[in-house]
């Protein structure tokens, strides 16, 4: 353990983390996200799905504004002022929710998409701008007045990551509502669409096989299945991230434990960054027309052409030898058979 003396605002601190761990942690969330910045950037208005480049966007406000609170944090191992604390809490709640509550809605999105275009065509104000700009709206209003006016005494910890948080999650009933609407609520509706879109897949192509399939329904299966493994893997980064800090979470506020305690500042608060790091990734993978854009960028590429010119330069001269050679033993040959006695 780090037993160094930090002087901050006429307070001795001494950091809960070790030298190792701080670093460990830095550097791990500083690889990640540099070259996760740089694809988001790459995608960011080349997305025809407009909620999953709202949700890109989201992303690329975390890296860009909060990110930078948790590398300080890191790097010092505590807070230097505190009158940032509610700033940085206030930005990380509204991002980190406001990406989840996407995720979950995209979800609901999907699913009408594929087995009811129709009404998405004929709602597409009510279904999908509507909704979107409204959880934009909501996640900063939400938490500006749970975080900043919500009449409670502020009691900030700069060893703790945001500062130990807001006053608010030590009153059960703020607390509840927060926990439960915008995180559980949400989670659960995310793995309760992505697991139905699954398996109805699946079970429909189970039905396919006892009957005649045409080309229509084949390739409308195909479209389906394709498309919800798309809205899957970026669900599996929210699972991945956010269902074991949620469940620790849950589990410390009716038993707070040490260990839990310890699991949770030191393992599980940090996992919602591989949402933050891998969505962009994913997108490139997953989605066709990011894809196709990205192959055609990497081929037009300085390096890839440089490449390929040797490489064409290369064969070129292989040519030549293989023409020279064949030519050299044609005429040895010849030679040959003029030389032999008749």
């Amino acid at each position: 353990m780090n037993n160094s003396l930090y002087k901050s605002n006429n307070e001795i601190i001494v950091p809960t983390m070790s030298i190792l761990e701080r670093n460990f942690k830095f550097f791990v969330l500083l690889i990640m996200h540099i070259p996760s910045l740089c694809c988001s950037m790459f995608i960011w208005n080349r997305l025809a799905n407009q909620i999953l480049g709202v949700l890109v966007t989201v992303n690329l406000l975390t890296i860009l504004f909060e990110l930078p609170f948790t590398l300080i944090y890191l790097r010092d191992g505590f807070v230097r002022n505190q009158k940032i604390c509610p700033g940085w809490i206030l930005v990380n709640y509204s991002l980190f929710i406001l990406s989840i509550i996407l995720i979950a809605w995209a979800s609901i999105e999907r699913y009408l998409f594929i087995y009811n275009e129709q009404l998405i065509k004929r709602c597409r104000i009510l279904l999908h701008y509507i909704p979107i700009g409204f959880f934009i709206v909501y996640t900063p209003t939400f938490y500006t007045g749970l975080v900043i006016f919500y009449p409670c005494e502020q009691a900030f910890n700069p060893t703790n990551y945001i500062c130990g948080g807001p006053c608010y999650l030590f009153r059960i009933v703020p607390c509840m509502i927060d926990w439960g609407t915008n995180v559980v609520l949400v989670l659960l509706v995310t793995c309760f669409m992505n697991s139905f879109l699954i398996i109805y897949n699946v079970k429909q192509r189970f039905r396919m096989r006892g009957s005649i399939i045409t080309a229509d329904k084949s390739q409308q299966w195909r479209r389906t299945m394709k498309l919800s493994i798309q809205l899957f893997s970026i669900s599996s980064l929210c699972v991945i991230g956010w269902v074991p800090y949620g469940v620790v979470s849950t589990l410390q506020i009716f038993s707070n434990t040490d260990l839990l305690t310890f699991l949770l500042s030191t393992f599980f608060i940090y996992f919602p960054y591989v949402q933050t790091s891998f969505t962009p990734y994913v997108c490139l993978l997953f989605i066709p027309e990011i894809k196709k854009k990205f192959r055609s960028t990497l081929q037009s590429s300085w390096l890839i052409k440089l490449i390929c010119h040797k490489n064409q330069v290369h064969v070129n001269n292989d040519e030549q030898l293989n023409t020279l050679t064949r030519c050299d033993t044609m005429i040895r040959t010849k030679k040959t058979v003029q030389a032999q006695p008749l």
